[in-house]
């Protein structure tokens, strides 16, 4: 997974990559509503992508 993640006054933007196993590249987006500190954004893109991925069941 990689990530990015821009604050402005509005909330953050988090973009997430995800590469499988097989080389296919899938991306996320999502937007927090809330205000926060550019370290609150950078902890909550790693949680986003793991919930994410959990949404897929995957194992490993």
């Amino acid at each position: 997974m990689y990530f990015d993640e821009s604050k402005n006054v509005m909330g953050a933007d988090i973009d997430i990559l995800v590469i499988t196993s097989k080389d296919e590249m899938i991306s996320y987006s999502l937007k927090l509503h809330f205000s926060c500190t550019h370290n609150m954004a950078e902890y909550e893109a790693p949680l986003q992508g793991l919930c994410y991925l959990l949404s897929f069941q995957v194992k490993r």
